[in-house]
């Protein structure tokens, strides 16, 4: 199931970028298109009225006037092409005055007046915000798909702008075709997506559903499904009639009121939350709620685009809080497995994606301006080496900001374990294999077992200083003993979970053996992290050193005492001497 749920993530993400990524270059970062222009503006959500003839331009000329209204077919992209042209397109219209007069016009496209390669870039630079939260959604449902990160998913898709991808594509596909990507981009993209805030933030943080929340899922799901009828609704009568019915309903109120249902939500969560809770995730919840104050923007009448098109940027504050909290206090989805090398993955794909989108841009820049090849090489090189140094400043990012500390938990960890050998007491091998990961890990627990006197089972031999709590011991023929002498190999515990009880079993999770000469001496039980959160395969490794390095340090002090037993023997004076 899993595997199927990232082969549809691929897909999806496939289609996204498919939808959106094409369309830069083509408009600024207010969304104006610069491919070309009769003069013309319609209303909003590409509507069928002329709102506004630009003096001197091809419509004023054809005695275009505000107010007109294009006569179309029903689902016809007719108000695309006269808003959107390419230079130099020839468009013949069918318009009708105010007053019930129609009468048919020819324009010919002229260039978009100061629409230069700077509004372009802007166009490149305005969807970084919605990578950056497509590329965090992705990874949080390829780790751990779930109804809450696909609802996180949802709402990232729906933050690109669409208008650009209708401007874009209305030319290029068949009526049909383009039909179908106009409802997608209108109802499943538009501001129907937003509500999908709402089952992330009741599912937020752990994805479990109990007691009322339950309830209230539900509900969210039942107003999710009745406003996507809706919505689904007024694209219907805007595509048929060239009229938005219930503007700003569908527009302004559902998308405002989701986001103060969301932040109420938070705000509810954090006040019925444990002391030790809200301290992992308060800033979490601030950062969530000013991404809402950000986004909610768009939707507040009055508020000039351009603004919040600005202040928007500051929508990107919520993935990077989400990402913030599963690398650093893993508060969200704690029971999937997070490493280093991920995080430096999942950053430099990201990073490299979009300065690679760059390098196309730009050399498409210097070969429409007629420039030489050797400026065009010389854009590529420097791209290049602006990738080097990405990745190096990724690197640094991700170990100062993310992994400081777990940095300096492993050394600590690894120093412990190349001491172990020194040791000439067991108590010191103890300490190092139980007291020393729990205390630079922050595990729940670790319980010692060591092989008894007369071989015939593993008998208790230390516990972590917070919890005393294990099991008594193991016989020799117990199962985990038995896999353990077998492989010599790590053991996890969620298959043997009959053989401990219930209260230990919530506790550990992991079991490492120690082994001289291939013979199982003593073993090791390791708890998860104290939030919950699962061992990561670095701390698994580290542990599995601590074993090797305490296995030589076994059979050092078995040595010494072998040594010391010899020596008494032979300084004894021999039988029948004076």
């Amino acid at each position: 199931m899993k595997v199927l749920g990232r082969v549809v993530l691929a897909l999806v993400t496939a289609m996204i970028l498919a939808v959106f990524y094409p369309p830069l270059g083509h408009t600024d970062y207010a969304g104006t298109w610069g491919d070309g222009t009769y003069g013309v503006s319609l209303g909003r959500g590409f509507g069928s009225r002329v709102t506004r003839v630009e003096s001197g331009s091809p419509a004023q000329r054809a005695g275009v006037r505000p107010g007109d209204r294009v006569v179309m077919k029903p689902f016809s992209p007719e108000p695309l092409f006269l808003a959107f042209p390419r230079v130099g397109e020839r468009g013949t219209f069918l318009l009708e005055h105010p007053d019930g007069t129609q009468f048919r016009v020819s324009l010919v496209a002229v260039p978009v007046p100061r629409f230069t390669n700077a509004d372009r870039i802007s166009g490149v630079l305005a969807i970084v915000p919605a990578t950056i939260f497509l590329g965090i959604a992705f990874a949080l449902v390829f780790l751990r798909p779930s109804v809450m990160t696909w609802s996180f998913f949802g709402y990232a898709a729906g933050y690109f702008s669409t208008g650009p991808s209708f401007e874009y594509f209305h030319s290029l596909l068949a009526p049909g075709a383009f039909t179908v990507l106009a409802y997608v981009l209108t109802v499943v993209f538009g501001n129907f997506s937003v509500l999908l805030l709402l089952p992330f933030i009741i599912r937020f943080p752990d994805d479990r559903l109990s007691g009322f929340r339950r309830s209230l899922e539900r509900g969210a799901w039942c107003a999710i499904a009745l406003a996507f009828a809706a919505y689904s609704w007024q694209w219907y009568v805007l595509w048929r009639t060239g009229t938005e019915p219930f503007t700003a309903l569908f527009n302004t109120w559902i998308p405002l009121a989701s986001f103060g249902a969301a932040t109420f939500l938070l705000a509810k969560k954090y006040g019925y939350a444990e002391p030790q809770t809200r301290q992992r995730f308060a800033f979490l919840i601030i950062g969530l709620v000013v991404s809402f104050i950000a986004y909610a923007l768009y939707f507040v009448p009055g508020v000039p685009f351009r603004v919040a098109q600005i202040v928007g940027y500051g929508v990107v504050i919520m993935p990077l809080c989400v990402a913030y909290a599963v690398l650093r206090h893993r508060v969200l989805d704690v029971n999937f497995v997070l490493n280093r090398a991920l995080a430096y993955g999942v950053l430099s794909v990201l990073v490299i994606a979009f300065v690679s989108l760059l390098d196309w841009f730009f050399s498409r820049i210097v070969s429409e301006q007629h420039l030489a090849i050797v400026a065009e090489l010389g854009v590529t090189i420097a791209i290049g080496f602006l990738l080097d140094r990405i990745n190096k400043l990724v690197e640094r990012v991700v170990e100062t900001v993310f992994f400081r500390k777990r940095r300096a938990a492993e050394h600590y960890v690894r120093r412990a374990a190349q001491a172990l050998p020194y040791a000439t007491d067991e108590r010191a091998v103890n300490e190092g294999l139980v007291d020393v990961p729990v205390e630079a890990f922050h595990l729940a627990g670790a319980a010692l077992y060591r092989l008894s006197a007369d071989r015939s089972r593993f008998e208790g031999a230390a516990t972590s200083a917070n919890t005393t709590l294990a099991p008594a011991g193991f016989e020799r023929n117990d199962l985990l003993v038995r896999m353990l002498q077998a492989d010599e190999e790590r053991v996890w515990l969620e298959d043997l979970r009959a053989h401990l009880d219930a209260e230990n079993s919530r506790i550990y999770v992991l079991a490492v053996p120690i082994t001289v000469r291939h013979e199982l001496v003593s073993f090791v039980l390791y708890g998860a992290h104290r939030n919950g959160a699962q061992l990561d395969p670095e701390e698994v490794e580290l542990l599995e050193e601590l074993a090797r390095e305490a296995s030589r340090a076994y059979d050092h002090i078995e040595a010494v005492r072998t040594r010391e037993r010899f020596a008494a023997l032979t300084m004894q004076p021999s039988r029948g001497t004076a």
